[in-house]
């Protein structure tokens, strides 16, 4: 069903009005990476976005909404395990300012060697919320996500202990997600427009030890779950992994990244799509500058299923069958390098179509 223009104004304020864009408290999806081994897994129970309902309320006066919910971080995070094979695979929440609600992000330390969760946490004189041990770090600096930022640092030094991973073996995750849950259809959309500022603080190897391009890397993409969301599809609740990349610690520019998420027990099976960073940068980001990553992601959606149907996969699938369910953002570090990125202004805003 193609919801006309009166109509989905009203299907939005209903959503936004009952408050559930928001993150999930379900099963996790360990993100996919775009190096050369593939990802980690989504696993079965994760809550997807449902299709939308019928709605009354009162018509939406904004031509543009957000799709996340508190960016300031007032509710702070809820914390993975550092496994998805783990239960709880949550162990609390973390960093939090008002507990009057549950978070709607969490943050994920997949693969870590130090678990967060019995970390003391430290809150310092200008308000940054600190929490910190021998593998990482994180700061959410006053405004969160949507004012000064958020610091996410990556000791690949301590992680490794000095070793080389090996093929098949887990690597250190640190990063911000969130779960959609307006069931918002892709087709609904004139514009979906993703920003991000971001300051690399640090990527160096922490290793004199030669290292393997297609094993060992210190890397940020931002990542979205795409499913197929149409009921009378025979690719209902199937996905792709749609990727645009930040940093890659390989290149001056990150490569694209088309393949199949594999070289783990808990991978998903699924095609990855990571656009080449070409697009977006002309020369390298790890400069110490600030740097601004913006774009409509509608088009860049459109090019990952045909690039993703080539390979067949969703090929029962339509681009009016689609609906974005998960993010992430953050680092992804199968290698030994001591790393740390500066986040802030993040959005991700969509428009209705006329």
């Amino acid at each position: 069903m193609l919801y006309g223009r009166s109509q989905l104004r009203m299907v939005l304020a209903t959503v936004l009005m009952a408050g559930i864009l928001t993150g999930c408290n379900d099963e996790p999806n360990e993100p996919a990476t775009s190096g050369g081994e593939g990802g980690a897994g989504l696993p079965d129970g994760l809550l997807l976005a449902a299709e939308p309902a019928g709605a009354t309320g009162v018509v939406a006066q904004e031509q543009t909404f957000s799709l996340f919910d508190d960016l300031s971080l007032q509710h702070g995070f809820r914390l993975s395990a550092v496994r998805s094979t783990m239960k709880p695979v949550e162990t609390g929440s973390v960093l939090v300012l008002d507990p009057a609600q549950a978070p709607n992000w969490r943050l994920a330390q997949w693969g870590t060697r130090f678990s967060l969760a019995s970390v003391e946490e430290e809150t310092l004189a200008d308000g940054t919320r600190v929490l910190s041990n021998a593998g990482k770090t994180v700061k959410v600096f006053p405004g969160g996500l949507g004012g000064d930022g958020v610091l996410l640092a990556v000791n690949g030094g301590a992680e490794y202990d000095n070793a080389l991973r090996k093929q098949g073996e887990p690597w250190p995750h640190l990063l911000v997600e969130y779960c959609f849950r307006t069931g918002l259809f892709l087709r609904d959309l004139s514009a979906l427009n993703f920003q991000v500022e971001f300051r690399i603080e640090q990527c160096a190897p922490a290793t004199d030890k030669p290292l393997a391009s297609d094993l060992h890397t210190a890397q940020i993409s931002a990542f979205w779950t795409i499913h197929n969301k149409n009921r009378e599809s025979s690719d209902y609740n199937d996905m792709i992994w749609f990727g645009v990349p930040l940093f890659d610690a390989r290149f001056d520019v990150p490569q694209g990244h088309q393949a199949v998420d594999s070289g783990k027990d808990d991978a998903t099976g699924k095609f990855i799509c990571t656009i080449a960073g070409e697009r977006f940068w002309s020369g390298p980001v790890n400069d110490g500058q600030w740097h601004t990553l913006a774009c409509d992601l509608l088009p860049l959606i459109r090019e990952a299923l045909a690039l993703s149907q080539a390979k067949d996969f969703l090929t029962d699938s339509a681009f009016e069958d689609l609906s974005p369910t998960t993010f992430n953002l953050g680092w992804e570090v199968p290698g030994p390098y001591d790393c740390a990125i500066h986040l802030r202004a993040l959005k991700l805003e969509g428009t209705p179509r006329e």
